[in-house]
């Protein structure tokens, strides 16, 4: 079975495609692509706090290429989730609203712990 994840982080936005296989009741993980994007969103976010138009904008394309992938890959399920750039950017709402209805993609925010997890 193939899965995805988005990771929006403070230095880089990444996409995952990962197979799992259950190998006699061993749940084994096996990387089959990993895309990375250097948008580097804790630059806004930890000095301005909040996210520029330009980072937005990029952003969005990148995310845009990224669902785009999601669709010809045709994972089972796939999960997209932000860390702490987008925790402390005050327009991180209108962000995550922007890549809902832009590029049809659910973003849930985690705290740290998740995070660290």
């Amino acid at each position: 079975m193939k899965f995805a994840s988005i990771d929006i982080g403070s230095n880089a936005i990444r996409l995952l495609f990962c197979n799992v296989y259950d190998r006699d009741g061993e749940i084994l993980f096996k990387k089959e692509e990993l895309i990375r994007v250097p948008i580097r969103l804790g630059e806004d976010a930890f000095t301005i706090g909040k996210i520029s138009n330009e980072k937005k904008s990029t952003l969005l394309k990148a995310m845009h290429a990224f669902k785009l992938l999601i669709d010809v890959n045709e994972p089972i399920a796939y999960r997209a989730c932000a860390t702490s750039a987008m925790r402390d950017s005050s327009n991180a709402n209108e962000i995550i609203d922007s890549i809902r209805n832009v590029c049809g993609i659910e973003v849930e925010v985690i705290d740290g712990g998740t995070e660290a997890f």
